[in-house]
C-alpha cells in the first residue's frame, strides 16, 4: 500500500494514476481480513469481542484522523501557484505513514502461535457489529468475510431462499448508493463551487456520525430488528440523495450552505451505520450455519459488483442528463430494494434440517 500511494504521488498521467489506485484498492481489500484474523489468533475466544471492538475503534479513529489531516492539508498547505505539488506531497505523506506501519508491525506484532480453523470463527464473528466505513467511489470495505471459492461451497442450494432474495435487495441498494457517490464530490466542487477542503469537511461529517452511531446501531438492531432498521435507513437515503441538489437551489450564503450539506451528509452517515450493522446481522440470521461465511462473503461480493455498476451508471447519467437526474436515479434504485425487503421474512432463521449439508448427511 505504501508503494501504491507512492505511485499515485509520482503519477503524471490519468492511466498511471488509475493503475496505482487499482493496486491500492486491491491491496487494501487483501489486507483487511488478515488484520482481523491476526487479532483473533492472538487472543483467547472469550476476549474476541473486546479485542475486535478495540481494533474497530482504533481503525475508526485513524479513518477520521486521516480525513482531518487531508482537510487541513488542502486548506492550509496547498499552494495556489502550484497545487499539483501540494497534492503529490499529501500522497507522499500517506505513503510514509503506510511505510511506518510496516516497520511498527515488524517490531511490535509477533506471528501468533495459535492458528484458527475457519469453522471456529464463522458464528463468533458474524454476530459482532464491526466498525465499517462507507468509502465513496470505492468498494465497501469489510474487516472479515473469508470467501471459499469452489463450486461446492458457492452452489445455489447453500443459500436459503430468503437470503437469495435479500441479495437482490443488496444489489439494488448499493447500486443506488454508488450512483449517488460517484457524482457527489464532482457536483459539490465543480457545480456548487465549494472548495476541495470544504468537500472533505462534508465527507468528514458522515464518517464522524457513522463512528458515533455503530455501537448504538447494534443495540437498535437487537431491540427493533434488522429489517425495520434497514428499511428506515433505506427510506432516509431515498429522501436525502435528491436533497443535496435541492438545497443548492436555495439562496444560501457560503457558510450556511456548507453547514446544511454537512448535516445532510451526517444523516446519510447515520443511515449507513444502521443499514450496515443491520445488513450483516440479517445475512448472518438468514444463512445456513454451515455456510455462514460463504453467505457473508457473497454479500460483500455483491456489494462490490453493485459498486462497479452504480459507478458506471452514475457517471453516464451525470454526463448526459445532469446531476439532479443522477441523484433521482440513485434513489430510484434503492426504492425497489426497500419494497422487496418489506416482503421478506428476514427475521426467521432457516433450520439446520433445510441445509444442504444436513441433507447430504
Amino acid at each position: 500500500m505504501a508503494l501504491a500511494l507512492l505511485m499515485m504521488a509520482l503519477s503524471t498521467t490519468i492511466p498511471s494514476y488509475y493503475l496505482a489506485n487499482f493496486f491500492l484498492g486491491l491491496l487494501a481489500s487483501a489486507a483487511a481480513p488478515v488484520g482481523t484474523v491476526l487479532v483473533l489468533e492472538s487472543f483467547e475466544r472469550h476476549e474476541w469481542a473486546r479485542r475486535l471492538g478495540d481494533f474497530s475503534r482504533i481503525g475508526g479513529i485513524g479513518w477520521v484522523g486521516g480525513l482531518i489531516l487531508g482537510t487541513l492539508w488542502l486548506q492550509f498547505l496547498t499552494s495556489a501557484d502550484d497545487p499539483v505539488m501540494s497534492l503529490r506531497a499529501l500522497f507522499l505523506v500517506a505513503s510514509l505513514l503506510a511505510l511506518a506501519s510496516v516497520f511498527l508491525a515488524l517490531r511490535w506484532v509477533p506471528e501468533p502461535k495459535m492458528k484458527l480453523k475457519r469453522e471456529h470463527i464463522d458464528r463468533s464473528i458474524s454476530e459482532l457489529p464491526m466498525m465499517v466505513f462507507e468509502k465513496a467511489r470505492y468498494f465497501p470495505h469489510r474487516l472479515l468475510h473469508v470467501l471459499r471459492l469452489s463450486a461446492k461451497n458457492l452452489g445455489a442450494s447453500n443459500f436459503s431462499p430468503e437470503l437469495k432474495k435479500y441479495y437482490i435487495v443488496t444489489f439494488l441498494a448499493f447500486t443506488g448508493f454508488l450512483t449517488f457517490y460517484v457524482a457527489l464530490p464532482v457536483y459539490l466542487k465543480s457545480y456548487v463551487g465549494i472548495t476541495t477542503s470544504e468537500v472533505f469537511v462534508v465527507f468528514l461529517a458522515s464518517s464522524v456520525v457513522s463512528a458515533m452511531t455503530y455501537s448504538l446501531a447494534g443495540g437498535w438492531v437487537a431491540r427493533y430488528g434488522g429489517k425495520r432498521m434497514q428499511v428506515g435507513a433505506f427510506v432516509g437515503r431515498i429522501v436525502l440523495f435528491p436533497s443535496f441538489f435541492l438545497v443548492t437551489t436555495l439562496p444560501l450564503s457560503g457558510l450556511s450552505l456548507i453547514v446544511i450539506l454537512c448535516v445532510l451528509h451526517a444523516l446519510i452517515g447515520f443511515c449507513w451505520a444502521n443499514l450496515s450493522v443491520a445488513g450483516n446481522a440479517l445475512v448472518s440470521n438468514m444463512s445456513y450455519a454451515d455456510f455462514r461465511t460463504e453467505s457473508l462473503g457473497t454479500y460483500n461480493a455483491i456489494q462490490g459488483l453493485a459498486a462497479i455498476f452504480g459507478s458506471l451508471i452514475g457517471g453516464y447519467i451525470a454526463e448526459y442528463l445532469g446531476y439532479f437526474a443522477t441523484f433521482i436515479a440513485a434513489s430510484a434504485f434503492v426504492i425497489p430494494g426497500a419494497i422487496i425487503l418489506l416482503f421478506l421474512n428476514v427475521e426467521k432463521a432457516p433450520s439446520d434440517a433445510e441445509s444442504p449439508h444436513a441433507a447430504h448427511s
